[in-house]
């Protein structure tokens, strides 16, 4: 029993850790929710066109368009067409550069955690400030920005090596759970210390999540950008591993109350024997 719960506490974290951060796919749809936040999208527009600014080298004719056109992008990006797109390329670009999919620059190799690649969002300003200047402008086509410590990209590794290893906790939980009901003599208890040891397990999960999300959110990036994404992105975390929580909750709320009723009914089968033997005394 203890084993299985030991299991449990490892393979469900590394589950979801697998399937929302690991996999490309849940990484983009875990991302996808701070695209669709009007304040996040706000901020990341005008971050966004800060680093245009600062990338790009102007001719003077067009700085008077450039600057209209800037402050349109900084107000309204987020409701051009193209940028949902954008947002899920960047989100993918992202996630290659920081889970070995995609080669990282080798003068930010040595020293960085993590890389956000916010250059298609480079690339749609370009765009749209070419569209109204009938110029052609050269952006690079990565713009990336670091976030946090060396430390945080020895974690990400860790995690892209071992989180798709979590079947093999899974497996070996759900063998041990078999054994200990096979061998059993009231399977009903054992169901309520599966029960109980899970309800156990949702409130660590909760008390870890709060942890890891504090010490994150006290880490700084030293950069406006990767630091607005770093909070953001660790509140979706919150939320997406909270919503497995519940489901862990309610899952073990059911084996304690199937292991009540079964303790309560093997009770009352007893019971007649036993008070069916008290005459004969």
């Amino acid at each position: 029993m203890v084993l299985a719960l030991l299991l449990t506490a490892v393979a469900v974290p590394a589950a979801w850790a697998d399937v929302n951060v690991v996999k490309e796919d849940g990484f983009v749809h875990l991302a996808s929710a701070l695209g669709k936040d009007p304040e996040f999208q706000s901020r990341l527009a005008t971050a966004a066109v800060g680093n245009f600014e600062s990338s790009v080298n102007l001719p003077e004719p067009l700085k008077s368009v450039a600057a209209d056109a800037l402050r349109q992008a900084a107000s309204g990006m987020q409701s051009w067409p193209e940028y949902p797109k954008a947002w899920e390329e960047t989100a993918r670009n992202s996630h290659r550069l920081n889970f070995g999919e995609g080669k990282q620059p080798e003068e930010t190799v040595s020293h960085t955690a993590l890389l956000l690649d916010i250059g298609p969002l480079i690339g749609l300003i370009r765009d749209h400030l070419s569209s109204a200047s009938g110029l052609q402008i050269d952006v690079p086509a990565e713009s990336l920005v670091t976030m946090g410590e060396p430390s945080q990209k020895q974690l990400v590794e860790r995690v892209a090596a071992f989180a798709p290893l979590w079947w093999l906790a899974a497996l070996g939980a759900v063998v041990s759970v078999l054994l200990a009901l096979a061998a059993a003599r009231r399977r009903s208890l054992v169901m309520v210390s599966l029960g109980l040891g899970g309800l156990v397990l949702t409130a660590l999960w909760s008390a870890m999540l709060d942890l890891a999300g504090g010490l994150m959110g006290s880490l700084s990036s030293g950069n406006g950008v990767a630091e607005l994404f770093k909070q953001e992105f660790v509140s979706a975390v919150r939320t997406g591993f909270g919503e497995w929580i519940v489901i862990a909750a309610v899952v073990s709320g059911a084996f304690l109350a199937l292991g009540v009723i079964g303790w309560i009914l093997s009770a009352r089968r007893r019971s007649p024997s036993a008070s069916g033997q008290e005459p004969g005394r």
